[in-house]
């Protein structure tokens, strides 16, 4: 699987933080099952440089034990830093921990976190999935196959555990003013996000819908919301990305194209420097509940 860059991390956090679904975090945290005196362990996927952890640590509330799991060095390297800047800009006291990690004194509660090297792909059922409450991942289950997704709902449904899983792409482009050329544009995008992303053919926007029915199959309760992206004039470099990611896909998967791409492209740049473009990208939060 290639990577994503912390820069690139860095960039959507905002926009992942203003659209998540506030609600299914907090019935997440209801589910975890730990009493007062004992931490929720959570075991976060494709953790990258730990936003999961830093959004929901403070939601959920209480002690809590995570393990941000990801297969990229680069991204574990850079965990430890920006989770200890994002604590001290909140007021907490962060130190390393015994046997290795962080723990973050947030004032009521105390947070452990640790970091686990991972290659999800083919080592899935080695997690410890049995010694945590919970399981989480953000931006992550439109990369994987239905294949993967399985192997997923058999872990969890073996071992009982909530899943809480946000950010998943849904397919849903739409640019503002609309242009002719947005549906080929999407028909493009939309194939790309099916390549094979180092976890088989990709599922891309049919993700959510596919694990929400397999794991309501096996017994789950399964809920749902819109967690939209809105990118709007005020963000020009995320909008100039966007094009330009679009653009490049849109050539890369349909040649016989290229012209209209390249004038799409010219006339959507003009948009943004006259302050009239906006983006909404769609996306799903899932929150699955296991059998009592």
């Amino acid at each position: 699987m290639s990577g994503f860059s912390a820069d690139w991390l860095q960039r959507r956090e905002p926009f992942d933080t203003a659209a998540r679904d506030v609600g299914l975090a907090r019935r997440f945290g209801a589910a975890l099952g730990r009493g007062q005196n004992e931490p929720r362990r959570i075991v976060d996927l494709a953790a990258g440089s730990g936003a999961n952890f830093r959004v929901l640590a403070p939601q959920l509330g209480g002690d809590q034990d995570w393990l941000l799991v990801d297969h990229d060095p680069a991204l574990i390297a850079a965990q430890a830093a920006t989770i200890s800047r994002w604590a001290a800009q909140a007021g907490w006291t962060c130190r390393d921990g015994d046997g290795g990690g962080l723990h973050i004194n947030a004032g009521t509660a105390t947070w452990r976190v640790r970091a686990q090297a991972l290659d999800l792909a083919r080592d899935l059922e080695q997690l410890p999935l049995a010694e945590y409450d919970g399981v989480t991942t953000t931006a992550f289950l439109d990369l994987v196959s239905a294949a993967w997704l399985d192997r997923l709902c058999t872990l969890l449904t073996r071992g009982g555990r909530p899943l809480l899983a946000t950010l998943t792409v849904d397919g849903r482009r739409v640019w503002q003013p609309p242009m002719p050329a947005d549906a080929r544009i999407q028909a493009a995008f939309q194939g790309h996000q099916s390549g094979d992303k180092g976890f088989g053919l990709a599922l891309g926007s049919e993700a959510t819908a596919y694990l929400a029915d397999r794991l309501a199959a096996q017994g789950h309760a399964v809920s749902t919301t819109r967690s939209d992206w809105r990118i709007v004039a005020a963000h020009r470099e995320m909008l100039l990305q966007m094009l330009q990611e679009a653009a490049a896909v849109a050539h890369e998967a349909d040649p016989a194209g290229s012209a209209l791409f390249t004038v799409w492209q010219a006339e959507r740049e003009q948009q943004i420097e006259a302050g009239v473009l906006a983006l909404d990208i769609g996306h799903l939060d899932l929150l699955a509940l296991p059998k009592r």
